[in-house]
């Protein structure tokens, strides 16, 4: 049996933490909203009893236990209990890695709703969540994928409404953040300016981009403002170079602008002329 899955991605609009827990990791206040810009999975299920193989189009991802899908898999066996099935996959990767967009948690979670279906649909959502969470925090949102309020690690999702009718474009720099830096530089700042998420969500729900975007910060960025040259350096150039305000997704590296509905594809080819050594993708909401 095969299956091929578009696997998502998406963008924060605001990210607040609220504290570091005991165990180490942050308890958030954040929205999450899917975009269109996706990897392509292809599936295949032998019909035999086995393991996982897995290649792909980019070199240097993984393609052993260390790998996402690696976990999801394994991890969706052993909570049902069951012997594996041999799965083949392969991964033609177009969201960049360490930027912030959560490719890897998409795919991690898109590959558990297969593996599911593949069994009868024998889990619930509330089930996959469980499972997902254990091996990555963004993919509780992915196994919903719509607009959410999401909270806690990761895995407290409130459905909220976006009506933003704008296209995005997102500017991917030629170097990544790793998310532990991005968190251990956020425990030295020590003037932080939170995003007023409530604000925000209205803004979304009214198709008001001007209160979405004045309220919108990312807790992440201002402390990779303070010591990451690389970001330091590009946030400067979009700043200098672009009049289009830009916002960091997640832990970076990348930005994201809002434009016209139907302009994003003319607006990132202006963008090309003036931004260098950088992946830009022009790309809408879901």
């Amino acid at each position: 049996m095969k299956v091929s899955v578009k696997s998502n991605g998406k963008i924060n609009i605001g990210l607040n933490i609220i504290e570091k827990l005991p165990n180490g990791y942050h308890s958030l206040d954040m929205t999450m909203i899917p975009i269109s810009l996706a990897d392509d999975i292809e599936i295949n299920f032998t019909g035999k009893k086995g393991k996982l193989l897995i290649s792909s189009n980019k070199k240097g991802i993984p393609t052993d236990e260390r790998n996402i899908l690696w976990k999801v898999y394994n991890a969706f066996y052993k909570f049902l209990n069951k012997e594996s099935d041999e799965t083949e996959i392969y991964l033609h990767k177009v969201i960049p890695h360490e930027a912030g967009l959560g490719g890897g948690s998409s795919n991690g979670a898109f590959f558990l709703k297969e593996l599911n279906k593949y069994n009868g649909n024998i889990l619930s959502d509330e089930e996959l969540i469980a499972i997902g969470k254990t091996v990555g925090a963004d993919i509780p949102f992915f196994i919903k994928n719509y607009p959410c309020r999401v909270k806690g690690i990761g895995e407290n999702l409130e459905k909220i409404e976006n009506n933003l009718n704008c296209d995005i474009v997102l500017v991917k720099p030629d170097f990544g953040v790793s998310t532990k830096e991005a968190y251990n530089l956020y425990s030295t700042l020590k003037n932080k300016k939170d995003a007023d998420i409530d604000n925000i969500i209205d803004g979304l729900k009214e198709n008001n981009l001007e209160k979405v975007e004045k309220n919108s910060e990312n807790i992440l960025e201002q402390g990779l403002l303070t010591e990451n040259e690389n970001i330091k350096n590009f946030r400067k150039e979009l700043n200098e170079k672009c009049s289009n305000r830009f916002f960091m997704s997640g832990s970076g590296s990348c930005y994201y602008t809002f434009c016209p509905k139907g302009k994003g594809n003319e607006y990132a080819e202006a963008l090309k002329t003036k931004i260098s050594n950088c992946q830009i993708y022009s790309c809408s909401f879901l």
